[in-house]
C-alpha cells in the first residue's frame, strides 16, 4: 500500500512542473582549445535562445551543462546510457551578446562511465584518440533545470572531432 502511495505523490509533483516557453535553440559551434595544461577541452558556441531566461525573467537555471556523446548517434538524457561522453558546466552569466545570438563557453571533461554508471574515469589522451577514431563529430546538447519547470534540453551542437584531436596534441 505504502508503494502505491509514493506512485501517487511522485504523479502528482510531476504534473506541478511547469513547461517554459524557450523552443530548442539551434546551437551553433565557433571554437575549441585545450584549456592549458589540464585534460579540459574549453568550447565557444553561439545559441539563437538566451539561457539565462529560458525558464522565467531572470530565474536563473540551477543546473546548466553541455553533455556530449562520444560515441556519436544521439546524446541520451540517461547519465548511464555512453559509456564514453563529456560533460562541462555552462555559467550562463557570462554570455555575450552577438546580434540574434548568445555566446556561451564550456570546459568539457571527457570519461568512460563504469559500474553501470556509478563511477566515472577521466580519459587520457590517447584513450580519448581511440575512441574518437573515425568520427566527425561529437554531438552535444545543453540542458537546463530549475525549479517548478521540466528539463530544458536545446538542438544539438555539432563539434569537430579534429578540433578535439587538434587540441590533444597542443
Amino acid at each position: 500500500m505504502s508503494k502505491c502511495l509514493w506512485l501517487v505523490v511522485a504523479l502528482l509533483f510531476l504534473g506541478c512542473a511547469r513547461n517554459y516557453d524557450s523552443p530548442p535553440a539551434e546551437l551553433g559551434y565557433l571554437k575549441g582549445s585545450r584549456e592549458g595544461n589540464t585534460s579540459l577541452y574549453e568550447v565557444s558556441f553561439s545559441s539563437t535562445v538566451d539561457f539565462l531566461n529560458i525558464f522565467e525573467q531572470n530565474k536563473r537555471p540551477i543546473s546548466s551543462m553541455l553533455r556530449c556523446s562520444l560515441e556519436g548517434g544521439e546524446v541520451s538524457i540517461d547519465h548511464e546510457a555512453d559509456q564514453y561522453s563529456a560533460s562541462g558546466l555552462v555559467p550562463v552569466t557570462q554570455a555575450v551578446r552577438h546580434g540574434d545570438a548568445w555566446v556561451y563557453r564550456s570546459a568539457l571533461s571527457f570519461y568512460e562511465s563504469l559500474n553501470g554508471g556509478r563511477s566515472m574515469r577521466a580519459l587520457k589522451g590517447d584513450e580519448l584518440r581511440r575512441v574518437l577514431q573515425g568520427k566527425q563529430f561529437v554531438p552535444c546538447v545543453y540542458t537546463a533545470t530549475a525549479y517548478g519547470f521540466k528539463s530544458y534540453r536545446s538542438g544539438v551542437l555539432q563539434i569537430p572531432t579534429a578540433d578535439i584531436l587538434y587540441g590533444l596534441n597542443e
